[in-house]
C-alpha cells in the first residue's frame, strides 16, 4: 500500500478497530502493547510490531504473524485476534520497509528472516514470550519469509501458509503481465533479467530465497492454503512447493476464492471452514492452555 495520507489514515483506523479486538481478547488481566525493537543490524531499521496476550504468557505458545507485500499488521485482524482467544500469545509485526517500521527497502527474507528472530529474542525478554513454542501464518510475500523462517528455525512447531509463491522470478513475469496485459510468453526474459540485475546491483542474494528450497528444509507440520482464482499469485505456485515440503503436510485449493488479505479471499468466502481448519490445526499441533 502506498504511503500516501489517505492509506495513513486508513492504515490507522485499520489499527485503532484492531487494537480494540486485542484488548477486548486479551480480557482484563490480558495485555496489548506496540514496541520498537532493532532490525538486522547489516542493514538497520527500527521495526514496531504489536504483541498481545491473556496473561501469564511464559505458560503459552506463540503464533507470528506476517503480512504481505505493501501491507500491514492489522490485515491480520481476524487470525490474530481468534489466536488470543484461544489462549496463545500473538506478536504481528510490519515489516521493514512497511510504515511504521523502518528500513529503506523490502529483501523478501534476506534481512526480514533475522529481524523476526531478533523480535523473537525482544519478546521473550519484555513480555517472557517462551521463543522454543513458536507458530508462524505468513500471507503471500509473508509466506516466504515464513517458510525461510520455519526452515532455520527448530523451534517453529507448527507453519500456515496463505498464497505462498514459488519461484520469485515467476513472480516478476506475473506483476508485468498484469501491468501491461501483454501475454507471459512476450515479457518472461525481459522480466527475469530484470529481477538478475537488481539482485546484481542492489547486492542481494534473491537466488538464496529459493522457496521451494527452503520448503524441502521445513519439517514441522504445515498447511497450505491457495485460493483457486488467485490473480495476484496463481495456484499454480501451491504444487511445487506442497511436494517440497518434508514434514505433515496439508494443501488447502479453495474455489472461487482470491488472494489472502483481499475481499476474495478464503477466510473471507469460506470463513467458517477457513475458521474451523485454522483453529483445528494450530490446536493440534501447538496447543495452548
Amino acid at each position: 500500500m502506498p504511503d500516501t495520507p489517505e492509506n495513513r489514515a486508513r492504515r490507522a483506523a485499520f489499527e485503532a478497530a484492531f487494537h480494540a479486538e486485542l484488548r477486548d481478547a486479551a480480557g482484563a488481566r490480558g495485555f496489548v502493547e506496540t514496541f520498537v525493537h532493532d532490525g538486522d543490524p547489516r542493514e538497520p531499521a527500527r521495526l514496531v510490531a504489536h504483541a498481545a496476550s491473556r496473561g501469564l504468557p511464559a505458560s503459552r505458545p506463540t503464533l507470528l504473524f506476517l503480512h504481505g507485500k505493501g501491507g500491514f499488521a492489522a490485515e491480520c485482524r481476524r487470525d490474530a485476534v481468534r489466536a488470543v482467544r484461544l489462549g496463545y500469545n500473538v506478536l504481528v509485526p510490519e515489516l521493514r520497509a512497511h510504515p511504521p517500521s523502518g528500513g529503506g527497502r523490502i529483501t523478501y527474507g534476506i534481512f526480514e528472516r533475522e529481524d523476526l528472530a531478533l523480535l523473537a529474542a525482544e519478546a521473550a525478554r519484555r513480555f517472557r514470550f517462551d521463543p522454543a513454542r513458536l507458530g508462524v501464518d505468513g500471507c503471500s510475500m509473508g509466506a516466504l519469509v515464513a517458510l525461510h523462517v520455519a526452515a532455520s528455525n527448530p523451534h517453529v512447531k507448527a507453519l500456515w501458509l496463505s498464497a505462498p509463491f514459488a519461484d520469485l522470478p515467476a513472480m516478476a513475469v506475473q506483476y508485468v503481465h498484469r501491468a501491461t496485459l501483454l501475454p507471459p510468453w512476450l515479457v518472461e526474459v525481459p522480466a527475469r533479467l530484470a529481477v538478475a540485475a537488481i539482485a546484481r546491483d542492489a547486492g542481494l542474494p534473491l537466488a538464496h530465497l529459493d522457496p521451494v528450497a527452503a520448503a524441502r528444509r521445513v519439517t514441522c507440520p504445515a498447511t497450505l492454503v491457495h485460493g483457486e482464482e488467485d490473480e495476484l499469485v496463481p495456484a499454480a505456485s501451491a504444487p511445487p512447493l506442497f511436494a517440497a515440503l518434508a514434514g505433515e503436510k496439508e494443501l488447502w485449493l479453495v474455489p472461487r476464492c482470491g488472494h489472502c488479505h483481499h475481499a476474495d479471499e478464503p477466510s473471507a468466502l469460506r470463513s467458517g471452514e477457513y475458521r474451523r481448519r485454522w483453529s483445528r490445526f494450530f490446536r493440534r499441533t501447538l496447543p495452548a492452555r
